[in-house]
């Protein structure tokens, strides 16, 4: 299949960002700060992941920076994760699977545009705690090799969607915090058009995630 371009809201979200940021960090009470995460993610695609990998879920890493927008406690985070795992392509026939012993690898890489609204002003022990939710763009790449397959077989795409996010921030100090968050994606149409997923009839490649992000600046 062609490989489908990242959106272009996407590159020029990104493209902002890089050129704008150090304009940004002399605005009044703008906010930069960026983050290490670690997560994992059940996939929508329950019954094809758990046919070829073994198992419906798995872990993924990533990172990311937020800006903290002046304006009524809004925020823009721009960020990305890998999800990587080996198993077997199967057969599915009269209702059984068959392992066919060819070893394939499946490596996802989204990256996600986001913008929401941190919950301020808390007193007490809970100033140093921050709920968030937002709602943005995903643009999913999707990879698929296997041994001895050919370039027909493999598998080399990009798919976008949309997802929520809800979480909470723990500043430990000033400049540093813990953060959890849940996430949920879809990924409409990315598969079910050939393999398993088709005999399945799944056609998300989204999931709902949950991550533990470390996280650095204002």
């Amino acid at each position: 299949m062609p490989r489908r371009p990242i959106p272009t809201l996407i590159v020029a979200a990104i493209a902002l960002l890089v050129t704008a940021a150090p304009a940004l960090a002399q605005a009044k009470k703008l906010q930069i700060g960026g983050y290490a995460m670690v997560g994992s993610i059940n996939f929508a695609a329950a019954q094809s992941f758990d046919a070829v990998l073994g198992d419906s879920s798995g872990t993924l890493f990533g990172g990311g920076g937020r800006v903290g927008l002046p304006w009524f406690d809004l925020f823009v985070d721009l960020g990305a994760w890998r999800f990587t795992n080996d198993g077997e392509r199967v057969l599915r026939a009269n209702g059984s699977l068959f392992k066919l012993g060819i070893p394939v690898t499946i490596t996802i890489t989204p990256i996600e545009l986001t913008g929401g609204w941190q919950f301020h002003g808390r007193r007490g022990i809970w100033r140093h705690v921050t709920p968030y939710v937002g709602a943005g763009l995903s643009s999913y790449s999707y990879h698929e090799t296997s041994t001895f397959a050919t370039t027909s077989e493999d598998a080399d795409d990009r798919f976008s969607g949309y997802h929520l996010v809800g979480g909470a921030e723990v500043k430990v100090l000033k400049w540093l915090g813990v953060a959890g968050e849940v996430a949920w994606t879809t990924i409409p149409d990315a598969l079910g058009t050939a393999g398993i997923s088709k005999e399945f009839g799944e056609t998300d490649l989204g999931g709902t995630s949950f991550r533990l992000k470390i996280t650095v600046g204002q």
